[in-house]
């Protein structure tokens, strides 16, 4: 693996010998807020709907004709634009990928529109969805984070065709990198053919203008009436540090034995499987560039929502207050880093990975070091993490109006 500079264009190379198809992966920082909630997301929809050299219709034959698969994403942080094909078809790939990323017509403006409202409206029409919505518009309060489902149909109305125009602007201007894992037969040639196409992906000074996300300033709770339920959903959350931040390992391990490992992790075993009070119940912890938020789910009859929360205090405080033994703490890191394992396996996983890590400034043996944080968690580091539970927290139930809390 290893990283080269051409004419301005940031490139980063791991050649995994034999196998099949290479994964091209052009990743974006993302530096400025959104001038209206939803702009990003229906910008990336638009991005595959035709260029000037070719229609939807054509886009969508060659690629097929080809077994070229194009996938373009665009989360809190940054947008990945990445192909995956076969070693003789790369030139043809990356002439797609540039193509889309520089000359999309954005006709289909006004139809992506309708339809990004009504895949909205339908997504928030579950239960978990619809109080995930407010438990992200709450929790990331007055941060462009809050950007939520519900937002962005208040704000979709706001968005014009110039408004894409301006994103690609955006994107061109923001720090980028190129990155290519696979059997890599002719490095010289490859690193021509990106030199060729992906010319705009030259780096220039960009400045970020989006704030890191600030503490939560007074606990509170927000209840959602809904009748027609039979389940009440509940989160709760904290603000936590994010992937910079020392505590980041103590607080990935410290999860894990709470309730991200599924059915060993402290919450399942004691809320679902002993008191029977969850259908479902896991811990989540969420690190983005700007912060990060650690949270408690759980799906319930709504006659247990306050008996529900109590427990899961029960249970943070017995991390707090109660060693855990050194096989728990064992088993913890075995997971994470199998999942590590899990998620790292092919070439396009690879390429994410590692062009993530290098634009969010981890550099590229972030895998390496990770490991070694992971594995030199201690007990009392798990016990550390746990009082991250004692910040102001955020809490938002959903369920009939009797049960409100």
């Amino acid at each position: 693996m290893k990283k080269v500079e051409i004419n301005g264009i940031e490139i980063i190379l791991k050649n995994n010998a034999k196998t099949p198809r290479l994964a091209l992966v052009c990743n974006f920082l993302i530096n400025k807020q959104e001038k209206y909630a939803g702009i990003r997301s229906l910008y990336t929809k638009l991005l595959m709907q035709g260029t000037k050299k070719y229609s939807a219709v054509e886009l969508s034959k060659i690629i097929e004709d080809n077994g070229i698969e194009l996938n373009i994403k665009c989360k809190q942080d940054n947008l990945t634009a990445c192909a995956l094909c076969l070693n003789e078809d790369f030139e043809l790939a990356a002439d797609i990928l540039s193509d889309v990323l520089q000359n999309s017509t954005f006709e289909e403006f006004d139809k992506e529109v309708h339809k990004l409202k009504g895949e909205i409206t339908s997504e928030l029409d579950e239960p978990r969805l619809l109080a995930t919505d407010k438990f992200v518009r709450k929790i990331f309060e007055n941060h462009y984070y809050s950007n939520s489902y519900s937002k962005i149909l208040e704000e979709l109305g706001k968005i014009s065709k110039e408004d894409m125009h301006e994103m690609s602007e955006q994107f061109m201007n923001a720090k980028k990198v190129v990155t290519v894992v696979g059997d890599i037969q002719d490095e010289e040639k490859l690193l021509n053919i990106i030199a060729e196409k992906f010319a705009f992906m030259k780096n220039s000074e960009s400045t970020d203008e989006i704030p890191n996300v600030h503490e939560i300033q007074t606990s509170s709770v927000d209840f959602i009436p809904k009748d027609d339920l039979a389940q009440a959903q509940v989160l709760k959350g904290v603000i936590v540090p994010t992937f910079t931040h020392e505590d980041y390992p103590k607080i990935i391990v410290m999860n894990n034995i709470l309730g991200s490992a599924g059915l060993s992790s402290r919450l399942f075993v004691e809320l679902r499987d002993k008191k029977g009070l969850a259908y479902t119940v896991r811990s989540s912890y969420e690190p983005m560039v700007r912060g990060a938020i650690l949270y408690f789910y759980i799906a319930c009859d709504p006659s247990n929502i306050q008996k529900s929360l109590d427990e899961f205090d029960i249970e943070v405080k017995k991390l707090q207050t109660t060693p855990i033994t050194e096989a728990e703490l064992q088993g913890a890191k075995e997971n994470v880093i199998g999942r590590l394992e899990y998620f790292s396996q092919t070439n396009m996983q690879q390429a994410l990975m590692l062009s993530g890590d290098y634009l969010f400034g981890l550099g590229l043996d972030w895998e390496e070091k990770y490991r070694k944080m992971i594995n030199d968690v201690t007990i009392e580091d798990v016990q550390h993490a746990a009082h991250y539970f004692n910040s102001n927290s955020i809490t938002v139930a959903l369920a009939k109006s009797e049960y409100k809390i």
